[in-house]
């Protein structure tokens, strides 16, 4: 368990953690990988407390242009800029699981871009979209984005409790089948899916939706 300290928001132990349980891949169409516990309930509430305490700025969006740009038609969330040495713990236990989306995907994958640490507030989505492989996204990397990892923080609930949100739902949609599937957010869940699949974050209409996403690209040198 890592150690944490209230009083100092910014300055985490943070060590070893469980081993996350692999969750069947029930929704084969959208061919969708679930990690329970991939963060435990304690981490999740302390990231989700350093969060609320850390610097923030709008989230971009991606398209065919060269560089990231803000339209809040398209997505509308704020990024959270949480201190260095969360980062890095982010960073390496999602570098750590890269073997396992590698062999679950059939990819070689490089590692995986800086991870973005967002909060949805009420009123706040992000519109149907792909995140790469695809000609509606064009990235810098010769990499590009191969695929996409999505962590829940806290949990989507009807009912109002503390650190849940209602609305929020990551859907899954194929408009050549009309198939759509929406999975409910539960904290510490990963989920991880090809960057080319469409999904989008519907609005949040109560309390506060933290997530975590990143990309991992396509090593093409190995």
């Amino acid at each position: 368990m890592p150690h944490w300290e209230a009083a100092e928001p910014h300055t985490f132990d943070f060590e070893q953690l469980p081993t996350p349980m692999i969750e069947a891949d029930d929704e084969s169409h959208f061919d969708l990988h679930l990690v329970k516990n991939f963060f435990d309930a304690e981490t999740c509430r302390h990231l989700i407390f350093e969060l609320e305490h850390s610097r923030s700025r709008l989230a971009p969006s991606y398209g065919k242009g060269a560089a990231p740009l803000v339209d809040e038609r398209t997505r509308r969330t704020v990024q959270l800029l949480p201190a260095e040495e969360t980062v890095g713990f982010v960073q390496r236990r999602l570098d750590e699981y890269g073997p396992a989306l590698e062999q679950r995907f059939g990819l070689r994958l490089s590692g995986c871009e800086s991870p973005q640490f967002l909060r949805y507030r009420v009123g706040d989505f992000f519109v149907a979209h792909q995140d790469g492989n695809t000609g509606m996204v064009r990235m810098k990397s010769d990499e590009g984005r191969r695929v996409s990892v999505s962590i829940f923080l806290n949990c989507e609930s009807e009912l109002a409790a503390d650190q849940t949100y209602d609305g929020g739902a990551l859907v899954f949609s194929d408009w050549r089948s009309n198939r759509r599937f929406r999975l409910k957010g539960e904290a510490g869940t990963l989920v991880a899916f090809r960057s080319e699949t469409t999904h989008e974050v519907t609005p949040v209409v109560r309390g506060e939706r933290y997530s975590i996403v990143t990309w991992f690209g396509q090593n093409r040198l190995r």
